[in-house]
C-alpha cells in the first residue's frame, strides 16, 4: 500500500518538478544564442519585462567585478558552446557594443565551436599584430567574432557585436 502511494505521489510531483526546472532555465539568458548573434539584446532591450528577466538572471547567476574592468563572473560553472565561461560582458564586445563571453578555451577550439554552431566558416584576419581574430557578418548589426591575444592563449573572447563605438 505504501509503495502505491509513493508511486502516485511521484507521478503527480515529477511533472510539476520538470515544469519548475524548465521555467527556471527558460528565464536564464541563452548565452550560446547571445554570443553567436542568434539572439540579440539589441532587438529586445526596450522590452522591459524581458530585460528585467535577463538582468535578474544575470544577477542570480553571476557576480559583477567592476573593480577589475566591469564584467560578470559565474557563481557556478557555466558553459558557452560547450566551453567553460570565465567572464561575461553583457553590453560590450571589445571596443564594440554587443555581447561577449570570455571562455577558458584556446583560440582554435573556440573558433571551431562557433563555426560548428553557425554551420559556416568564419573569416580570419591573420595580419593583425595585436591579436588573432575571426568574424562572420550575419546581418545588419550582427557580426559574430572570436578573438584571442595569440593562438597559444588559453582563453578566447566569443561574441556578437552590433556596432563599433566611435
Amino acid at each position: 500500500m505504501r509503495f502505491a502511494a509513493v508511486c502516485r505521489f511521484a507521478m503527480v510531483s515529477f511533472p510539476q518538478l520538470l515544469l519548475a526546472v524548465a521555467n527556471v532555465h527558460a528565464a536564464e539568458p541563452n548565452l550560446d544564442a547571445l554570443a553567436t548573434c542568434r539572439e540579440s539584446w539589441l532587438d529586445w532591450k526596450d522590452d522591459q519585462a524581458r530585460n528585467a528577466k535577463f538582468v535578474e538572471s544575470l544577477r542570480a547567476n553571476y557576480t559583477y567585478q567592476q573593480d577589475r574592468g566591469g564584467f560578470l563572473v559565474p557563481k557556478t560553472p557555466r558553459s558557452v558552446l560547450g566551453l567553460p565561461v570565465a567572464r561575461v560582458y553583457p553590453e560590450s564586445a571589445g571596443m564594440a557594443v554587443g555581447f561577449s563571453v570570455q571562455v577558458n578555451s584556446g583560440f582554435e577550439a573556440s573558433r571551431k565551436a562557433v563555426e560548428k554552431t553557425l554551420g559556416k566558416p568564419l573569416k580570419c584576419d591573420d595580419k593583425s599584430d595585436e591579436m588573432f581574430s575571426c568574424e562572420r557578418e550575419l546581418g545588419q548589426k550582427k557580426t559574430v567574432f572570436v578573438m584571442a591575444e595569440d593562438k597559444s592563449s588559453k582563453s578566447a573572447l566569443i561574441g556578437c557585436f552590433y556596432f563599433y563605438e566611435k
